[in-house]
């Protein structure tokens, strides 16, 4: 039960960072090079919320 609870916990990391992206990104013009730093944007938030999930993980075991 509770790693589904990290699981969601990294979800809302995502979510979040992507909604901040596209608020970000709502202030350029969408040239082709902007795309490219929303790609860039988009795969650094999916890495922050793996390492949310991973982290939260060692936290509990190393709580145990």
């Amino acid at each position: 039960m509770t790693q589904i609870k990290y699981i969601l916990m990294g979800i809302l990391v995502f979510v979040i960072g992507f909604i901040l992206v596209g608020f970000l990104s709502g202030f350029t013009s969408g040239n082709a090079e902007f795309s490219y730093y929303a790609a860039i944007s988009n795969s650094l938030i999916y890495l922050a919320s793996v390492i949310a999930v991973c982290t939260f993980l060692i936290v509990n075991n190393l709580k145990k």
